[in-house]
């Protein structure tokens, strides 16, 4: 039986790390690759960085060894999303756990003051969303750590391309004009039925499906790896 491919990528101000016990925990029955994005981690930021450059290098590290399982979380759901409607060849399914698309009209008008703020403070405003997101939670000085880390320009840039350039899809009106181009089997894993009823309203391929588990944070994967893991293998595409 062949081993499956998993891609897995990370959020807007994380890094490869933040996979760290779901690439342990699917290591034995599956092929692993869990690169840190342009500009996050160890990653270099050479150049203007858009969505769809972070594309263009997912593109480069899934080619060659047969398709990919491409599993995004929150910018990185946006991104596997456009590798997976851009280069249908090199993917075989998505997983999207809170997907950094599909954003409501209120979320969209706070946009440019959220984009002016990455510009003027940077990184220290990067951090209040993590603030705000893991108050309280075991996780909160992981996640922010990995923020602290991240650029206030590549922060800016990313978010930006992700909902105010031309040709985002961050935006509801532009998510579902976006994905019905998507061919591939998606699981859509969310922490909010607000957030899955809208993902609720799209025809998706067959094989995709919906879930939610409420009351977790916007780093539902990283709060709880091994259910995550065990829904995942439940789903997986044979």
């Amino acid at each position: 039986m062949t081993r499956p491919r998993l891609l897995f990528v990370h959020g807007w101000g994380a890094d490869r790390r933040s996979w760290g016990d779901i690439d342990e925990l699917v290591a034995p029955w599956a092929d692993v690759l869990v690169p840190d994005l342009a500009g996050h981690g160890e990653a270099a930021a050479v150049g203007d960085l858009t969505i769809d450059r972070l594309v263009d290098d997912l593109a480069a590290v899934a080619a060659g060894g047969g398709p990919v399982v491409a599993v995004g979380h929150s910018m990185g759901g946006q991104v596997v999303a456009r590798l997976a409607v851009r280069f249908p060849e090199l993917v075989r399914a998505i997983c999207v756990i809170d997907p950094a698309y599909g954003a409501d009209d209120a979320e969209v008008a706070r946009c440019p003051d959220v984009l002016a703020e990455l510009r003027r403070r940077g990184t220290e405003a990067g951090l209040e969303f993590v603030d705000q997101a893991l108050a309280g939670n075991a996780l909160h000085e992981v996640v922010r750590a990995q923020m602290a880390r991240t650029p206030g320009p590549v922060l800016a840039g990313l978010y930006e391309s992700m909902y105010l350039a031309p040709g985002s899809i961050g935006a509801r009106a532009a998510t579902s004009a976006f994905l019905p181009k998507l061919t591939k089997p998606c699981l859509s894993l969310y922490s909010t039925e607000y957030a899955a009823d809208f993902a609720r309203t799209m025809n998706w391929p067959h094989g995709s499906a919906i879930e939610v588990w409420p009351g977790a944070t916007h780093y539902l994967h990283q709060q709880y790896p091994d259910r995550f893991v065990e829904l995942l293998m439940e789903w997986l595409p044979s």
